[in-house]
């Protein structure tokens, strides 16, 4: 961690939101970022829970997000809560001139993004959101290795069963390094056999969706996927994805047993090409290194030399979460993830480097989202991008969460009021 900016004071910051994300994932790291964030404050509606938290930091705990601000003893905060919650909590935080980092969705309508990027930069603070799967060592490596150019120029990517819209959006957004400027989508729904995902959650049909972007440079990049948690024996995250380039193609795919996901980069030589046919003659195997199911690098042997990502995070206490989905996601390095984009943010706050994944990239990957479910929507007919105006798709969503909630998603106060479900 020598190569890291350290500031000279680290962010003072609240974790708003004590449940099991938080737990499993996020206060198992905190020791470790130590230089970046002290949290000074624990707030969570369920006043045990914000206690028991509080306890462990040796903070104040607080049951409400008005007195957490009325008291004020942080500059930022870290939002871990329910989806629904991100934009009142966001919006109201920037209104009083806090910095915040909420999980990912940034939130869920284009006004309730319009909404945010305005508050924050009226009044001068950092509202990024925690999209972090662009971190992880499989996109690392990609980016890595599309620089050396070695499988020539990258047009295309095809992916299945990566992850859903809005941290695939973040990741091919990084990828290109440019925004989208169109996207088609298509959508097919069919029933399955009933069968409970969660306690609380009936699952009783999937739907596949085909997402095509495209973006400058003549890049295309198909997302797509019908079950991305694997369930009735689809295809194990992090799934199935191809990088296409002029000679040669980056291939991923997960798999169900250790060690989880395996990749290679696939060449075609001067003499595949003028003798093979175009078929690949070289494989030079994608190797991920991790100790203690702590990430340390990712690297790919070529004839040029190597290409490597050195993962320059160290948690003290990596995450042990109880769930089994959970354990699988350490094994592809979200500690280290995570400990970048809290990173990130601290960096930007104190004004000492440009984040990764800014307002505008959390608003184009909102975007990209919304504006493929309004091609979908309209048989598969291309939207541009950066969307304008109003989309019908935006007020069926707030439709739905109004019924959902029993508040109109854009009143930051009705929003505030409401205990929301499980974290």
């Amino acid at each position: 961690m020598e190569d890291l900016i350290i500031p000279a004071e680290p962010v003072k910051t609240a974790l708003i939101g004590a449940g099991t994300r938080a737990q499993s994932l996020y206060v198992p790291l905190l020791s470790s970022l130590k230089p970046w964030i002290e949290i000074t404050a624990i707030c969570d509606p369920v006043r045990q829970r914000a206690e028991q938290m509080a306890q462990r930091f040796g903070v104040p705990a607080f049951s409400d997000v008005h007195a957490l601000v009325h008291a004020r003893p942080m500059e930022a905060a870290l939002v871990v809560t329910p989806p629904a919650s991100h934009y009142p909590i966001g919006a109201y935080l920037a209104a009083h001139g806090i910095h915040n980092l909420l999980e990912t969705p940034w939130c869920n309508l284009l006004a309730q993004a319009r909404d945010l990027a305005a508050t924050a930069r009226a009044n001068q603070v950092i509202a990024h959101v925690a999209e972090n799967h662009f971190r992880f060592p499989l996109d690392r490596i990609v980016c890595a290795l599309n620089a050396t150019g070695w499988i020539g120029p990258i047009r295309r990517v095809v992916s299945y069963c990566g992850s859903v819209g809005y941290h695939n959006n973040g990741r091919w957004l990084k990828f290109a390094g440019s925004h989208p400027t169109s996207v088609q989508s298509i959508s097919h729904t069919m029933p399955t056999a009933p069968y409970y995902y969660t306690p609380e959650r009936l699952n009783q049909s999937e739907t596949y969706v085909a997402k095509f972007y495209h973006f400058p440079g003549d890049l295309l990049i198909v997302d797509q996927a019908a079950n991305i948690k694997s369930l009735l024996g689809r295809q194990p995250r992090p799934g199935y994805t191809e990088w296409h380039g002029g000679r040669g193609a980056i291939v991923y795919r997960g798999l169900r047993e250790e060690p989880r996901e395996e990749g290679e980069v696939r060449y075609c030589s001067d003499a595949a090409l003028a003798h093979g046919h175009g078929l690949h003659d070289q494989v030079f195997p994608i190797v991920n290194e991790f100790q203690d199911r702590v990430w340390l690098q990712t690297y790919v042997d070529l004839p040029a030399g190597r290409v490597e990502y050195v993962n320059p995070f160290r948690p003290h206490e990596p995450g042990r979460p109880d769930e089994p989905w959970m354990q699988v996601t350490m094994e592809y390095g979200v500690d280290a993830s995570i400990m970048d984009t809290l990173v990130d943010f601290a960096l930007a706050v104190r004004g000492l480097r440009a984040s990764e994944f800014d307002e505008q990239d959390a608003m184009m990957s909102l975007m990209m989202e919304l504006g493929a479910r309004e091609s979908a929507r309209d048989g598969g007919k291309a939207v541009s991008l950066p969307l304008v105006g109003e989309l019908e798709v935006d007020t069926l969503i707030r439709n739905q969460l109004k019924q959902q909630v029993g508040a109109d998603p854009l009143d930051v106060d009705a929003m505030l009021a409401i205990a929301y479900p499980k974290v």
